[in-house]
């Protein structure tokens, strides 16, 4: 199929060579002019199926698929996911099909009368306002990203979107109602061992439900008579193609005791299967045996070995609140997403008394603007958040010290102890490191450490440490960078000093 003579595509050879070529880093079989391209170097779930990776362009219309195939490779140059790509496909489809229609075949004829037929197109076809603008949104990002394809500046008609944006809505957040009987249902043994996982996970260590499905068999350890979960993220490592490993400590207590020996199952039942399953499959905790249920209630056990997927998670979801008669206050059957359980979760966090960083580590999340924005489903500002969390720890708003906070700490031996609690938290000399995965690994990082605590009952430490460190500064006079590595250490040691002297005088 020939490239379509339009005004976006007069670029020379070798450019188009170098896009064409790029198709190699996303699949060892991408040829430009397939109309199927497996994007197998791009997945960022190891188990799963390959139409999640595959982008088809059969529902666009043939006069503007070439365009759209060069659209599709910038996108992905500039690290968007291959399934953000194909939602973009579905809305670009219904904009070539509106253009050609009206015998357009360039996107620099179209003009604000076109603009306003396509948005009377939209409206006619009964989307929801959510899906009108992603649409809407999909062809201002071809503008967008074709505008200098051709070495002039193609105007942007679509920039202004009429269509309200999606807005946090309660509902993404599971009523306690509703958890409740979720969480009864969910408890029993009855329920599949694997689905019971998934949900117990989210539901206690707010996670995307692909990080869950993409946990390897050995996920768990032990660590200091408990346990970390080490469960993979993509959202937000760079771009790179192998996860960020996330570490959640668990109590072996409780509902975390609970998790634990639920995992454990999980684990000895997916490697009993491995042996039965595909090379590509193996490793995954969410393995299991398909069955089939026959009418009379009988149970069929299929050879057949897979992993759970999202879709698969969402049916069965949708599939158990029937069964158990799931119903809101209002009496109507209730049916929630995995992702609701994410929303549910990290409001949870934060309403237990966690503290925004310690959720934004949790969750994978880099800073708080998404928390507080789309995640936290609280009728209180953030400041009231925190005196909750103050509340849960038992600490009063005028307290002298927070407990993550690196203020000074009188460390008497209540504070002491309920610390030392923390599975992170850790001796150092000279006080108390409340969070050691942040360590860098040596005394000077701890120093400047905002998870310090430092001891009052040290500061002899830390004056003698200081004249000391200024003492090797001067000796090192005739070698600058020993110099200055002790003029920082010293200097370390002075602002601990000042800090502490600070807190003396203020409760003197």
């Amino acid at each position: 199929m020939g490239i379509p003579v339009t005004s976006l595509l007069r670029f020379d050879a070798d450019e188009k060579a170098r896009y064409i070529g790029f198709l190699q880093e996303l699949g060892s079989r991408i040829r430009f002019e397939n109309d199927i391209w497996i994007c197998d170097n791009r997945t960022r779930y190891p188990y799963g199926d390959k139409h999640m990776i595959t982008i088809y362009f059969a529902h666009i219309l043939e006069e503007f698929r070439d365009i759209m195939k060069y659209y599709v490779i910038l996108r992905l140059l500039n690290g968007i996911t291959v399934r953000t790509v194909k939602t973009d496909l579905f809305g670009l489809a219904v904009f070539c099909a509106f253009l050609s229609g009206r015998g357009i075949l360039e996107l620099s004829m179209v003009n604000t009368h076109l603009v306003y037929l396509f948005r009377q197109e939209l409206d006619g076809r009964g989307y929801t306002s959510g899906c009108k603008n992603r649409i809407w949104g999909n062809v201002s990002t071809l503008y967008e990203i074709m505008k200098d394809f051709d070495g002039e500046t193609l105007k942007n008609p679509f920039r202004k979107n009429p269509y309200p944006a999606h807005e946090k809505r309660e509902e993404k957040f599971i009523p306690d109602f509703v958890t409740e009987q979720l969480d009864r249902a969910f408890y029993k043994g009855e329920i599949p061992l694997e689905i019971r996982v998934v949900y117990w996970i989210l539901r206690l260590i707010p996670s995307r439900i692909n990080e869950v499905l993409s946990m390897k068999i050995d996920c768990m350890k032990r660590y200091m008579g408990d346990y970390v979960l080490f469960i993979p993220t993509w959202k937000q490592n760079g771009g790179h193609k192998a996860p960020i490993l996330r570490s959640i400590h668990i109590r072996n207590e409780g509902m975390g005791a609970f998790l634990i020996d639920l995992i454990q199952q999980q684990q000895r039942a997916a490697e009993a299967l491995q042996e039965f399953m595909p090379e590509s499959k193996r490793g995954a905790l969410l393995a299991y045996r398909e069955k089939l249920v026959q009418k009379d209630g009988s149970v069929y056990w299929r050879n057949n070995y897979p992993v759970l997927q999202w879709y698969s998670v969402s049916y069965r979801l949708k599939e158990i609140c029937e069964r158990y008669d799931i119903r809101d206050e209002s009496g109507g059957r209730y049916v929630f997403t995995s992702h609701q359980l994410r929303h549910n979760g990290i409001t949870d966090r934060l309403l237990a008394g966690f503290t925004i960083e310690q959720v934004a580590e949790m969750t994978g999340h880099h800073g708080d603007a998404m928390l507080w924005g789309s995640y936290a489903h609280l009728d209180q500002n953030p400041e009231q958040t925190l005196n909750r969390q103050r509340q849960v720890f038992n600490e009063p708003a005028g307290n002298p010290y927070v407990l993550f906070g690196g203020r000074i700490l009188h460390m008497d031996e209540q504070s002491e102890v309920r610390l030392l609690k923390n599975l992170r938290a850790h001796r150092v000399r000279g006080g108390i490191c409340c969070d050691i995965t942040h360590c860098k690994s040596d005394m000077w990082n701890c120093l400047s450490c905002e998870k310090f605590v430092p001891d009052t009952e040290q500061l002899p430490l830390f004056e003698e440490q200081a004249a000391a460190w200024d003492e090797k500064a001067e000796r090192f006079a005739q070698f600058p960078l020993l110099r200055q590595n002790a003029l920082r250490n010293a200097d370390l040691f002075r602002k601990v000093i000042g800090k502490v002297r600070m807190e003396v005088v203020e409760n003197e």
